[in-house]
């Protein structure tokens, strides 16, 4: 058999043809692969629009207002109504026991008594006591020692001149028996030489000598005379400096006395002082309290008169009772009485306390009579003053209690008549709004993702290959200004051209490879 010869020229051809042939397979190949292992997701784009505000809770139905009725004290409790009961003006809430009563109120009376008689004795009590003033006797020795000083310093005064008057006396009388003494001696001795010249000498020796002893004696006698004269008046005005001494000293110890006898009177009159101001703060404290025994005397014999009954003083409800039957009553019983129609307290978590407003509808539905009211929300309050009821969700601030329910941030307020519903009862409510003004990007919850780096969303971009157009899943950051059930406002670099992925049909995560879903 002849051989076919086959030309370069067709080889390469050949060549070539099994070539595209098998890229061709290859692309096939992968096309499937793609279609069955490449998530496949569902776009939107980013759209402008309102957001739809759907707030759902619980609330119960209560009284538009309320009344505190403050119980009198230490009374025992008969009988009383239970909470809840729906009263008409005049009707009777609360018995007090009329025994118990009229014990209490001979207490009171027997209290009053008692205090009466502490006033009176604090009266007698607070006066100080009848003394004479220490300075009246001080003040009488003083006088009496100025008066015996003085007489003293006059005695000292009359001794002193009579010890001058008698010194120069006693010199005077002194120097005369002196001189007479000499004199005598004198005339003795004239005698004596008269009698020596008559040739008398022994004589008149003897009459010399009688002479001479006689004028000394006669000297020697006035001078002893004149010592013991000048020693009793030395004596004399001692004895007056003495008693002048002694009574200066009895006049100073005199005065010391008095003014020890001021500071005595003074010190007496401050404990007199604080005694009657004592007294007084006594009278005043018993007077305190025997004006509040009388006060709560008072309030004993009115409900003794009120025939021991306390009535609603308005057609309403007994909302609450801190006291119980056979109970006693003390400072902080009460009862409180709801009056003027009635009202829903909706209950609201902190994530839906900004979103409701006054003037909103909202849809109550109360439970056994299979119709939903329509009202419109006339209060909003926040914190402690609208909060208190658990919610089936939501948060107070964000938080949770430690049964894991949540407690409520707020609450709102809407009125109802009468015959819409029980006082107490449960009810459901929903509320519906837009938000007031529309927001340039608004995206599905599900394109919404979060992760540790922050909020974003994926987008499909498209990208050129060798294999022709392939798109992958690229991160764009957004922030979230508002969110409702469905929808999420947000800011972003979003563009009305980008592909915003909203759904998957398996997990992906950015830079992923994804097929848009025809």
């Amino acid at each position: 058999m002849k051989k076919m010869k086959i030309s370069k020229k067709q080889l390469a051809a050949a060549a070539f043809a099994a070539f595209f042939l098998i890229m061709a397979v290859c692309t096939g190949i992968s096309r499937i692969a793609a279609s069955i292992l490449v998530p496949k997701v569902t776009t939107e784009s980013v759209q402008e629009g309102k957001l739809s505000v759907v707030i759902q809770g619980k609330g119960i139905v209560e009284t538009r207002m309320e009344s505190l009725i403050s119980l009198e004290k230490g009374l025992r409790v008969e009988k009383v109504l239970s909470a809840g009961t729906v009263v008409k003006k005049g009707d009777v809430l609360l018995q007090y026991d009329k025994a118990y009563l009229q014990e209490s109120v001979d207490k009171k009376r027997a209290e009053i008594q008692k205090l009466e008689l502490a006033v009176q004795q604090a009266r007698i009590t607070g006066q100080p006591p009848a003394r004479v003033a220490a300075t009246d006797g001080a003040a009488r020795d003083v006088q009496l020692s100025e008066e015996n000083y003085a007489r003293a310093e006059e005695g000292y005064s009359m001794a002193a001149a009579n010890y001058e008057e008698g010194i120069l006396h006693l010199q005077q009388t002194l120097e005369r028996e002196k001189q007479a003494a000499e004199e005598e001696k004198m005339g003795a001795m004239k005698q004596a030489q008269e009698l020596e010249q008559a040739g008398k000498t022994e004589e008149a020796e003897l009459l010399r000598r009688q002479a001479e002893e006689a004028a000394q004696q006669r000297i020697a006698q006035a001078q002893t005379v004149y010592d013991g004269s000048v020693q009793e008046l030395e004596i004399q005005k001692q004895q007056a400096l003495a008693d002048l001494q002694m009574q200066e000293s009895a006049r100073d110890q005199a005065y010391n006395t008095y003014e020890s006898a001021k500071e005595q009177d003074a010190v007496a009159a401050a404990n007199d002082q604080k005694t009657a101001e004592a007294g007084g703060y006594t009278i005043q404290s018993v007077q305190v309290d025997l004006d509040m025994a009388k006060k709560e005397l008072a309030k004993l014999e009115q409900a003794q008169a009120e025939n021991a009954e306390v009535k609603a003083s308005e057609n309403g409800v007994l909302r609450e009772s801190s006291v119980t039957a056979g109970g006693v009553t003390d400072e902080t019983s009460f009862l409180a009485i709801g009056w003027g129609g009635y009202r829903i307290k909706g209950s609201l978590a902190a994530e839906d306390l900004s979103k409701a407003e006054v003037g909103d509808e909202v849809k109550i539905t109360v439970p056994g009579q299979g119709k939903t009211l329509k009202k419109n929300i006339e209060e909003i309050l926040s914190g402690t003053a609208g909060s208190g009821k658990i919610l089936g969700s939501g948060a107070e601030n964000g938080g949770a209690n430690s049964s894991g329910n949540t407690v409520a941030a707020g609450s709102f307020y809407a009125f109802l008549n009468e015959n819409e519903a029980v006082y107490g009862s449960e009810v459901s409510y929903e509320i519906n709004r837009q938000t007031e003004s529309a927001y340039k990007q608004v995206l599905p919850l599900s394109a919404v993702r979060k992760d540790v780096d922050g909020t974003y969303c994926l987008v499909a971009e498209k990208e050129e290959t060798i294999l022709g157009a392939e798109y992958k899943a690229k991160r764009i950051p957004v922030t979230v200004a508002e969110k409702d059930g469905t929808h999420a406002a947000v800011t972003s670099t979003l563009t009305d051209e980008d592909k915003v992925i909203v759904g998957s049909s398996k997990e992906i995560a950015p830079e992923d490879k994804v097929r848009l879903k025809e």
